[in-house]
């Protein structure tokens, strides 16, 4: 039971820390706590051993580099929009048919974008945001001995990834990589797309259901 719990809070942390790389340029506090844990720093190998990230002052370091690799990369060319991959018409969908939108509904949850620069819920920091969610969730039913709303709240985990984040994430996060410039955006990236992938393979395997992503 500890064990799943210390994985549960692994989840949440790491969805809570790519929903924040995701939504917007990165402050010098969240930078410098990255550069000074080495747990976390790990996680960046590409950034670990650039010559900029260890020499350069943390503030002209993102002011110079990684906010316009932000901008060049999330906001000029790579829209972070679920709607963007997976609609002909490749425009953002703010719409009340959103499916993601639709999805969220289904299942008890609103999404308030006022607190986000987020143009649209299928923004990818929003849906990491929701995976965050959900997986709070669920450590608070197995906290409470609730196992049966635990797996109920792991089968909506399983079935969000399936039919949106895993489906057009990792579409949207190879071309992002291929498009960032800068070791640290393309580790931010990488890193996504190999937790997304293992998650959803984690949760297809404990729910005992074939992988379909």
């Amino acid at each position: 039971m500890e064990e799943k719990i210390q994985e549960l809070q692994a989840r949440i942390n790491m969805y809570g820390l790519l929903s924040r790389l995701f939504i917007e340029e990165i402050d010098e506090q969240t930078l410098r706590k990255i550069k000074e844990t080495p747990e976390l720093l790990d996680l960046f190998p590409k950034t670990k051993e650039w010559n900029k990230f260890n020499e350069k002052d943390i503030k002209q370091l993102i002011e110079e580099d990684l906010n316009v690799d932000f901008t060049t990369v999330f906001l000029l060319n790579v829209y972070p929009y679920e709607s963007v991959f997976m609609n002909d018409e490749g425009h953002i969908d703010a719409s009340i048919t959103n499916p993601t939108l639709v999805f969220y509904r289904e299942h008890g949850y609103s999404i308030d974008l006022n607190e986000t620069r987020a143009l649209s819920p299928d923004h990818i920091a929003v849906e990491m945001e929701f995976m965050m969610t959900l997986a709070k969730e669920e450590l608070e039913a197995l906290q409470k001995g609730n196992q049966k709303e635990a797996e109920r709240l792991r089968k909506i985990q399983k079935q969000f990834l399936e039919e949106h984040l895993a489906n057009w994430g990792t579409i949207y996060l190879l071309s992002a990589k291929d498009m960032a410039e800068t070791p640290f955006y393309q580790d931010v990236c990488e890193l996504a797309l190999e937790f997304i992938l293992s998650d959803y393979d984690a949760l297809a395997e404990e729910l005992g259901e074939e992988a379909a992503v």
